[in-house]
C-alpha cells in the first residue's frame, strides 16, 4: 500500500492508502462483499460484486496496525476515473437521471472521478470511533487526485452519512433535483431501493475537498478526543456504493 494519510486512533493511527497490490485489491473486494451482503445491499441470490469498472478502478484501503493481528483492514473505496471515450458514464449516471451543475460541466470526463463501495467495518472486534475511517479513506483519494488534474467528482452516498460528514465541513453538494433510475431488480438493489436510509447523489470540486477534510479530522479529534480502540461489538458505518 502506498500510504498517503495518517488519522490518529488514541494512541495509533490508522493508515489510509492506494493499494498496490493484487492481494490487497482482493482483500478490498472481498470486504466489500462480505459487507454489503450482511448489510443486504444485494438483490437476493447475487454471488459476486463485479461490473466493468472494476478492472480500471483505484483501490483505497485503511489499515491499523494491531500487535495480535500485524495489520487489521478497517475499510476501502473504490474510485473511478472518467475517460473522453464516446459512451463513457459513471455508475452514478446509470442510477440516477439528473443534469450536471454547472462547476462539472465545465470540466472535461477525464478531469472527474466518482468515489463507489466506500466500506467500513470492525475488525476482530477492534472497535473504532465513528467517521475516522470514511474521513481518511476521503483524505487518501483527495490527495491521490490531487496533482493528476482530476478538477471534480461524484458519489451516490446515504443521507445520514452525508449530514454527518457535511455536519464536520466536509465540502459535499447534494445534486437537485436527481431521481433514483437504479432498477430493482439490479446487483445493489437493497441498497438503492429497499433500505430505510435514502441514497443520495452529490459531487464536490478538488479544490474544496481536501482543506475541508483536514478541517474535519481536526474537528472531529477536538470534539471526540483520543477516539477508542477498544475489543467489543463493531460500531457499523454506512456505506456507499
Amino acid at each position: 500500500m502506498k500510504v498517503l494519510a495518517h488519522i490518529r486512533a488514541g494512541s495509533r493511527a490508522i493508515e489510509c492508502g492506494l493499494a498496490t497490490t493484487r492481494r490487497e485489491r482482493a482483500a478490498v473486494l472481498a470486504q466489500r462483499f462480505r459487507v454489503y451482503q450482511r448489510k443486504g445491499y444485494y438483490r437476493d441470490g447475487l454471488r459476486a460484486d463485479r461490473d466493468v469498472h472494476d478492472d480500471t478502478a483505484a483501490y483505497f484501503l485503511a489499515t491499523l496496525p494491531d500487535g495480535d493481528l500485524g495489520r487489521v483492514l478497517l475499510g476501502s473505496a473504490r474510485l473511478i476515473f472518467g475517460e473522453s471515450r464516446a459512451g463513457f458514464r459513471f455508475p452514478c449516471e446509470m442510477a440516477f437521471e439528473f443534469e450536471l451543475p454547472a462547476a462539472i460541466r465545465d470540466t472535461a470526463v477525464s478531469q472527474r472521478v466518482e468515489i463507489s463501495r466506500v466500506v467500513a467495518e470492525a475488525a476482530q472486534g477492534i472497535v473504532i470511533g465513528g467517521l475516522l475511517t470514511p474521513l481518511g479513506l476521503i483524505q487518501a483519494m483527495a490527495g491521490h487526485t490531487r496533482p493528476l488534474d482530476v478538477r471534480a467528482g461524484l458519489a451516490m452516498i446515504k443521507l445520514r452519512l452525508l449530514r454527518a460528514l457535511q455536519g464536520l465541513g466536509v465540502r459535499l453538494h447534494e445534486i437537485h433535483p436527481a431521481r433514483l433510475i437504479y432498477p430493482t431488480d439490479g446487483p445493489m438493489s437493497g441498497y438503492c431501493h429497499h433500505h430505510p436510509d435514502p441514497v443520495v447523489l452529490v459531487y464536490w470540486l478538488t479544490d474544496e475537498i481536501l482543506p475541508s477534510i483536514e478541517q474535519a479530522i481536526a474537528l472531529y479529534d477536538s470534539r471526540y478526543t483520543a477516539p477508542s480502540l477498544e475489543r467489543g461489538a463493531p460500531t457499523p458505518v454506512e456505506t456507499k456504493p
